[in-house]
């Protein structure tokens, strides 16, 4: 088993250690790093996603005594996810350490394979092959937090509010002694050899919310851009589904650049669901700018995953020229 077993002061067990730093990283694998480059996003206010799963989220999915933080935390943005959405999913023990076992390699016959995951590995599988094996709750894709974007508390706050927060972060020694309802904040130094995963699913003025071993804990926005920063070893991602795109559509629909974040998210190797085209300008009528990316976005998109620049902007120019309404 790598990590370890923590017991706190009222006697509960907790798993400490399950998370693994990425052997890839944003110097080595650019493209597993790539983020929410340029969207302009509005204030988010206070909000809490956390409520309509919440004796779900307080299940600890086995990371009491197995180090599947990874798969928990997985578990849990689903789990909000869908109860978010009107259709809550609640998952048990054994399909979270079933994931445990399809992103890692965990045999639960063989104790010495509970080495824990990082979540590079974990995201991919979830995306490639879903939560069971076979497809379900699979995400479309995932996007990364610049160092200088985990200095922006109002950016933060202002994805988080869009999309759950899946974090990989090495923890101050203190903080496993943490109490539902308490704080993790700056003073002290990731502890390389207290890896966890959390998930970020409500937020405030002070920081984020998370959920971890069944509890409700806030992370500072300084925590988060001392803990989640490269130099500390920590990773931050917004997870993306089709059915939280649609949501986080109809949130921010003024400061919401879709055609950026379907990009972004190709270039992931996600899925992203095809944007609603905006209605044909009126025969004589010029052409919008609407009408002008979603020509753009169907031209580019019709071609090749892989496109070399000309290639793009021959496809868009293709795309415009048949665009009724554009100028030629």
């Amino acid at each position: 088993m790598t990590g370890r077993v923590h017991v706190d002061e009222r006697g509960r067990k907790r798993h400490v250690g399950g998370r693994k730093r990425p052997t890839q990283t944003r110097e080595s694998h650019p493209h597993l790093f790539r983020g929410l480059r340029a969207l302009t996003l509005p204030p988010a206010p206070d909000f809490d996603n956390m409520v309509a799963a919440q004796a779900a989220l307080s299940d600890i999915l086995g990371n009491d005594l197995l180090g599947d933080c990874t798969a928990a935390g997985a578990a849990h943005i689903i789990e909000s996810a869908t109860a978010d959405a009107g259709a809550p999913v609640v998952l048990s023990r054994d399909q979270t350490v079933g994931f445990y076992s399809l992103s890692t390699g965990y045999n639960p016959a063989d104790p010495s394979t509970d080495q824990g995951g990082d979540e590079i590995t974990v995201c991919q599988t979830w995306r490639d092959k879903g939560f069971d094996g076979k497809g379900a709750h699979a995400i479309a894709g995932w996007a990364a937090f610049t160092d200088a974007q985990l200095a922006d508390p109002a950016f933060v706050k202002s994805v988080a509010w869009l999309f759950p927060l899946y974090f990989g972060i090495e923890l101050a020694t203190s903080w496993t002694n943490v109490s539902d309802g308490g704080t993790w904040d700056v003073g002290e130094a990731p502890n390389p050899n207290d890896g966890h995963c959390v998930v970020g699913l409500a937020g405030n003025s002070k920081g984020i919310v998370v959920d971890t071993w069944g509890m409700r804990v806030t992370i500072t926005y300084a925590a988060i851009a001392q803990f989640c920063a490269s130099a500390a070893g920590g990773n931050l991602f917004a997870i993306l589904t089709p059915e939280l795109i649609d949501k986080a559509k109809g949130k921010a629909p003024n400061g919401f650049d879709y055609a950026q974040l379907l990009a972004d998210f190709e270039e992931m190797g996600g899925n992203a669901p095809p944007a609603p085209p905006p209605p044909p300008p009126a025969p004589g009528s010029p052409a919008t700018l609407a009408n002008a990316q979603a020509a753009v976005a169907a031209a580019i998109g019709a071609g090749d995953a892989l496109q070399t620049r000309q290639q793009a902007i021959d496809a868009a120019n293709a795309g415009l020229s048949a665009l009724t309404g554009w100028p030629s």
